[in-house]
């Protein structure tokens, strides 16, 4: 099992970032490999919030689709989201103000079933995927919100 978290300032007010991180519609725009994401409905009756659908690609490693939960608390600027099934992985999110500005910070778990394992054997011994994914997500977060920045894409390749 293996736990990750990061935090990143915001200079934008706190509620504005927490509105606009709990917006589904707009996950693909900071979450590196999602192309598509939208509610379906109610989750397995154990999990927290709504059913949550979500398209990918992720390089070297193919398209995917999976269905989780996420829960969006707005008063407490907290999101927690997970697989609903066959994966043990869950996150949260939280957004606290910071002085003049706000501090979003990001939890991850991923547990004996979860990609955690394959990803980091996949990766040099020099590399932390995870983590570095985490620190782009943050980034994106953030270039998204104060600047209006989108993800960004690999750059093709130049003849």
């Amino acid at each position: 099992m293996a736990e990750y978290e990061q935090s990143q300032k915001i200079d934008v007010a706190a509620d504005e970032v927490f509105a606009w991180l709990s917006d589904v519609d707009n996950l693909p725009k900071y979450l590196p490999p999602i192309k598509e994401a939208h509610i379906q409905g109610s989750t397995v009756e154990d999990k927290p919030g709504k059913r949550l659908y979500l398209r990918g690609e992720i390089p070297d490693r193919g398209e995917f689709e999976n269905e989780g939960y996420l829960d969006v608390d707005q008063e407490a600027r907290e999101m927690k989201w997970g697989a609903e099934v066959a994966r043990d992985y869950s996150g949260w999110l939280t957004v606290a103000e910071d002085g003049d500005g706000s501090l979003a910070t990001v939890h991850l778990h991923f547990g004996e079933q979860s990609v955690e394992g394959e990803i980091e054997e996949e990766s040099n011994e020099d590399r932390h995927p995870l983590q570095e994914g985490l620190t782009q997500t943050l980034e994106f977060i953030r270039s998204q919100i104060e600047e209006g920045a989108g993800k960004v894409q690999p750059s093709s390749p130049t003849d």
